[in-house]
């Protein structure tokens, strides 16, 4: 089996109310001791709140386990039959395109991951000369972890997960969906895609939620 395989991603855990999810659009899978599943194409939410998390605190994988710059790696089995089930969600999201990571030093967050034998494919540089910034894109099986932080290390605080990039096939529909609680639709940083932002706020959420037309 390769790394690749060993790290895709099966699943999310998020400490928050599966009810401020509901509300932004998203359905319920099955619920059962304290713990509500959903799922975004193939990968699972599980929500059960942890009063010393916050949001997303945990990565699923198929085989990969372990803390890595503070980001937390867990081996997650998934559920039986959940690819016979691929939920409908009101807001009209079916696929996960990438989650999205922090770091106040990217080399050290880089290193931790190439470590766990999560391989760098790409590496992109932005920004003015004295406020760089970098984004490092990594393979969790089919979906990408884009880590992003300063071109230059700023700080020793530990990655932290930022939030998640979503695919809707119809973005129209689901900017309708959202109304005044999504950013107005506009072309996204890839070439011929668009994108629109989540108010996660007025939902509860904790983290950031991006919408986007597909690749």
């Amino acid at each position: 089996m390769s790394v690749h395989d060993d790290a895709q991603l099966i699943s999310l855990k998020v400490s928050d109310d599966f009810n401020h999810w509901r509300s932004a659009g998203f359905n319920l899978l099955e619920s059962n001791q304290g713990t509500s599943i959903s799922s975004i194409g193939e990968v699972l939410l599980r929500f059960q709140e942890e009063p010393l998390e916050q949001g997303i605190y945990a990565i699923g994988t198929k085989n990969l386990e372990g803390v890595f710059d503070g980001l937390t790696f867990f081996v997650d089995p998934g559920t039986e039959g959940q690819n016979d089930e691929q939920l409908n969600h009101p807001n009209y999201v079916n696929r996960i395109d990438h989650l999205v990571v922090t770091t106040s030093d990217c080399d050290r967050t880089t290193q931790a991951l190439e470590t766990a034998g999560i391989e760098a494919r790409r590496v992109r540089a932005f920004g003015e000369k004295n406020s760089k910034m970098r984004q490092t894109f990594f393979w969790l099986g089919d979906v990408i972890l884009e880590l992003v932080g300063p071109d230059t290390k700023s700080g020793d605080e530990p990655a932290t997960i930022w939030g998640l990039a979503l695919i809707s096939d119809q973005i129209e529909k689901t900017v309708e969906f959202y109304g005044e609680a999504a950013t107005q639709l506009k072309p996204a940083v890839q070439s011929g895609r668009f994108i629109t932002t989540v108010k996660t706020r007025n939902f509860g959420i904790t983290d950031a939620l991006a919408i986007m037309t597909p690749h």
